[in-house]
C-alpha cells in the first residue's frame, strides 16, 4: 500500500484541533476508509462522517458541526479555522475567503454541486455568504491548483461544501439534529436544524437555520457596526441504493438589516436560492467505465444596499439593487484503463449580472431616477472540457496529469443605457461612455480560447514518509464587476488634502490571468507525530489589478478612480501543519502560514496579502469531556500597497502583530446530546486581520476591528 494511502488513514485527528475543528474527543471520530476503486471515485481517500482529517499538504477536509471554536457567523467565518485560509472582515457576516493570497474568482466555492455568484459589486454578499455551514456535512478545500475538474479559474484554490445523501441504520427511518448557541458579544443567537426520513430506497432531507445578531464590540469597548440577521434552509428528495444516486433539491437564504462598518452603504435585504439536481451512477463490471456525475443547478443572488436607511444621512441618498443570476452543470464520467485512472467530463457555468444605482439628492422616497448603470446586464459564458489521469510509475510513484480548455464569452446588452440623475454641470453617461472615458474603448464582446493543465509527481519515501512535485498552468477571466462596473461617482477631498474621483470604472479589454504555479510538499508520519509541509511559487502574467486611473499605460485619466488593467505579478509562500501526542489525553496541535506577493510592474507589494499566521492547540480529552486552549495570531504586516498616489491604496495601512488566546471544553452528559463552551479572545485584546475593510464609521479605527471577549455555548442534540 502506497505511503500517501498510509498518511490518510493515520492522520485522523481530535476534532477541536487548531488545525480544523477544535477539541473533539478521539472516542467519538468515525472514518470510512474507502476502497481504491470508491477512492478515485470520490477524488479523495475517505469518506467523513465525523472528526476532522488531514489527508495531504495542500489539502484540509473537516465537519463544521464538531468544531469547538466559536459559532461562526458564515462559511467565510468558518474558514478562518483551517490552515493556510483566511478571510477578509467588512461585517459581521460576509466575510470573504482568501487562500495563498487569493480571494474572489480566483477562488471556485461549489456548493453541494452548485455555484452560487453574489450580486453586490463590493463583495457584501460573498458567494461563501450563502451557504448554509450550520448543517454542511464536509468542508473540503484545495489550496493551491489540484485539480482542472472543478471549473474554470480556481488559480489559489478550490472550497467545496458537501450535503451528503442521509445513511440510516437498519431499524431506523428517521434522524435528525438540532444546534443552539450564544454569543455573549453582540448577543447573537441561533439555531439549526436537520431532519431526514427514508421510504425504502427513496429518502428526504430538511436543512433549516437562523442567526440573529447585534453590533459586538471590539478589544477596547467601542461599538463595531456588525449587526445581522439571516435564515433560510433547504429541502431534498432522492433515490439512493448502492449503486445509484438521484435528487432534486432547493435552498434558499434570507438576510436582514446588515450593517457594513467598511463600506458606505448597509444592506436592508439580500436573497440566495439554488436548485439543483444531480445523477451519479456507479457501474458494476469489468468494463472500463466505472461512474457517470451529472450535475445540474441554477441560482439567483439579489442584492440591495441604500445610504440612509439603516443610517443617519440628510441628503444625497442612494440605493442599489442587483440580481446575478448562475446556470450551469457538469457531466464526468471516471474510468479505469489497466492501473490508470482517467477523469473525461465538461462544465458549462452562464453568469448573468445586472444592477442600478438610483437615487435622489433630497427626497428619500423617491428612488426612481438612475444615478449609474453599475452593471449593465452583462453576461459571460463559460464551456470547459477536461481530462484528467492517476497513472502508477513504479510501486512508490505515480503522476497525475490534467488539460483543461476553456472557451469564455463576455456581452453587456445595456452598456448604453445613460443615468437620468445628473449632477449639476454633468451630461448624462452610459457604461459606453465611461469606459471610452477612462480607456479609449467600449463595451465591444470579448471571446477567450484558455488552456491550461497541471502535472504532479508523488513519491513514497519510506514506509511512513512521502514527497510531491507540481507543475500547474491555469486561467482566469476577468468577473462581470473587473469588465463591466460603471459607478460614477464625483471628487472628494481625502482628510490629507488630496483629491480623489470616487468612480469605480470596469474595464471591457482586461486579458485572462496566467498563472504558472510550481509546488511541493512532504508528509511525514510517525506512531506520535506527524508533519505536512507545502511550498509554493506562482508566476502570473496578466494579473487582473484594481488601481487607480494616473495615466499609466492604455489609462487615459489621471484623477485617481477605481480601474482595472493587467500587471505582472508573482505570489510565493509556504505552509506547515503537525501534531504531537504527548499522552493518550493530551495532544498538540499547530500550524503556521505565510504568502508574498508582489507587484512587479511597480516593484511594489501586491495588496491584500495576509502576513505570517499562527496557530497552536492545546487539548485534554477524558472520556465524554474535553477542554482545550489555543494560541492564533499574526506578525505585524509591513508589506503593503496603501498609498492611492502611487499605486492602489488598497490596503489600509501596515497592521499590527497579534496574539490571541481563547479556551473551550465540551461535555456529552447526555447520550448523543453534546455541550460546548467557551471563551474566545480571553484577553479581550483590539485587534484587526490585515484583510479586513478600511473602517469608514469610526475614524479612529484603521480597519474593522474583530470582536473583544466573548461567551459562548453551543449545545447539539442528535436523534
Amino acid at each position: 500500500m502506497s505511503t500517501w494511502k498510509l498518511l490518510n488513514r493515520r492522520l485522523l485527528l481530535a476534532a477541536g484541533t487548531s488545525l480544523v475543528c477544535l477539541c473533539q474527543n478521539a472516542a467519538a471520530q468515525t472514518v470510512i476508509i474507502t476502497s481504491k476503486k470508491d477512492a478515485a471515485d470520490h477524488k479523495i481517500d475517505e469518506i467523513i462522517v465525523t472528526g476532522t482529517l488531514l489527508q495531504k499538504p495542500a489539502l484540509s477536509t473537516s465537519v463544521p458541526k464538531d468544531s469547538d471554536g466559536r459559532p461562526s457567523a458564515d462559511a467565510g467565518d468558518y474558514l478562518r479555522n483551517i490552515p493556510g485560509v483566511t478571510s477578509g472582515r467588512m461585517s459581521g457576516h460576509g466575510l470573504d475567503p482568501v487562500i495563498r493570497g487569493q480571494s474572489r474568482s480566483q477562488l471556485n466555492i461549489i456548493n453541494n454541486g452548485a455555484f452560487l455568484e453574489g450580486a453586490g459589486p463590493n463583495r457584501m454578499d460573498t458567494s461563501a455568504a450563502w451557504m448554509d455551514i450550520n448543517t454542511a456535512d464536509v468542508v473540503i478545500v484545495h489550496r493551491g491548483y489540484q485539480s482542472v475538474q472543478y471549473g474554470p479559474g480556481g488559480s489559489g484554490g478550490t472550497i467545496i461544501v458537501e450535503h451528503h445523501a442521509p445513511s440510516f441504520q437498519d431499524d431506523q427511518n428517521i434522524k435528525g439534529r438540532l444546534d443552539g448557541a450564544y454569543e455573549s458579544n453582540g448577543n447573537i443567537w441561533g439555531m439549526a436544524g436537520h431532519f431526514s426520513a427514508r421510504a425504502d430506497k427513496v429518502y428526504f432531507r430538511l436543512n433549516g437555520h437562523f442567526k440573529d445578531a447585534q453590533s459586538y464590540q471590539d478589544g477596547q469597548g467601542d461599538v463595531v457596526n456588525t449587526a445581522f440577521t439571516t435564515y433560510g434552509g433547504s429541502a431534498e428528495v432522492g433515490f439512493s441504493d448502492e449503486f445509484t444516486l438521484i435528487n432534486l433539491g432547493i435552498s434558499h437564504e434570507e438576510t436582514r438589516d446588515m450593517l457594513f462598518p467598511g463600506a458606505g452603504m448597509d444592506s436592508p435585504d439580500g436573497s440566495g436560492t439554488t436548485i439543483r439536481g444531480k445523477l451519479h451512477h456507479e457501474f458494476d463490471g469489468d468494463g472500463p467505465m466505472r461512474n457517470l456525475k451529472i450535475d445540474i443547478y441554477r441560482s439567483h443572488a439579489y442584492h440591495r444596499m441604500d445610504n440612509f436607511s439603516l443610517r443617519d444621512r440628510m441628503m444625497m441618498f442612494r440605493q442599489a439593487e442587483l440580481d446575478a443570476y448562475t446556470t450551469g452543470g457538469r457531466i464526468l464520467a471516471d474510468l479505469q484503463v489497466k492501473e490508470t485512472k482517467i477523469s473525461l467530463g465538461m462544465d458549462v457555468k452562464n453568469l448573468n449580472h445586472d444592477g442600478r444605482r438610483n437615487g435622489h439628492n433630497m427626497d428619500r422616497t423617491n428612488m426612481v431616477p438612475v444615478q449609474s448603470v453599475l452593471i449593465p446586464d452583462a453576461t459571460i459564458r463559460n464551456i470547459g472540457l477536461f481530462a484528467e489521469a492517476i497513472m502508477p510509475v513504479t510501486d512508490k510513484m505515480q503522476v497525475k496529469g490534467g488539460i483543461r480548455y476553456d472557451n469564455v464569452k463576455s456581452t453587456a446588452d445595456d452598456a448604453d443605457i445613460k443615468n437620468d440623475l445628473v449632477m449639476p454641470g454633468m451630461m448624462p453617461m452610459s457604461p459606453d461612455m465611461l469606459y471610452n472615458i477612462y480607456l479609449g474603448t467600449g463595451a465591444i464582446d470579448q471571446t477567450e480560447n484558455n488552456l491550461g493543465g497541471l502535472l504532479r509527481f508523488e513519491y513514497d519515501l519510506t514506509t511512513d514518509a512521502a514527497f510531491y512535485i507540481g507543475l500547474s498552468r491555469s486561467n482566469r477571466s476577468a468577473n462581470t464587476v473587473e469588465r463591466y462596473i460603471a459607478s460614477l461617482r464625483g471628487n472628494t477631498i481625502m482628510p490629507s488634502g488630496m483629491v480623489m474621483n470616487m468612480s469605480w470604472i470596469g474595464n471591457p479589454r482586461l486579458a485572462p490571468e496566467k498563472h504558472t504555479q510550481f509546488d511541493m510538499g512532504l508528509g511525514i508520519r510517525k506512531s506520535e507525530w506527524h508533519i505536512l509541509f507545502s511550498a509554493y511559487y506562482d508566476d502570473i502574467n496578466d494579473y487582473i489589478f484594481r488601481d487607480r486611473a494616473h495615466g499609466q499605460g492604455n489609462i487615459l485619466m489621471t484623477n485617481n478612480a477605481l480601474i482595472y488593467r493587467n500587471i505582472e505579478a508573482r505570489i510565493w509562500g509556504f505552509e506547515v501543519e503537525g501534531s504531537i501526542q504527548v499522552t493518550d489525553e493530551l495532544k498538540v496541535f499547530g500550524n503556521i502560514s505565510y504568502t508574498n506577493g508582489q507587484n512587479q510592474d511597480l516593484d511594489i507589494p501586491l495588496y491584500q496579502i495576509p502576513p505570517f499566521s499562527y496557530d497552536l492547540t492545546l487539548t485534554y480529552s477524558r472520556d465524554i469531556w474535553a477542554v482545550g486552549s489555543r494560541l492564533r495570531g499574526a506578525l505585524k504586516q509591513n508589506r503593503v500597497d496603501d498609498n492611492p498616489m502611487t499605486g492602489s491604496g488598497r490596503d489600509a495601512g501596515e497592521t499590527d502583530g497579534y496574539g490571541i488566546i481563547d479556551i473551550f471544553a465540551s461535555v456529552e452528559f447526555i447520550k448523543q446530546t453534546k455541550f460546548r463552551f467557551g471563551i474566545s479572545n480571553l484577553l479581550d485584546k483590539l485587534y484587526a486581520n490585515h484583510l479586513n475593510r478600511e473602517s469608514l464609521n469610526d475614524a479612529t479605527a484603521l480597519r474593522v476591528n474583530e470582536a473583544g471577549r466573548s461567551f459562548y455555548f453551543r449545545i447539539q442534540s442528535e436523534f
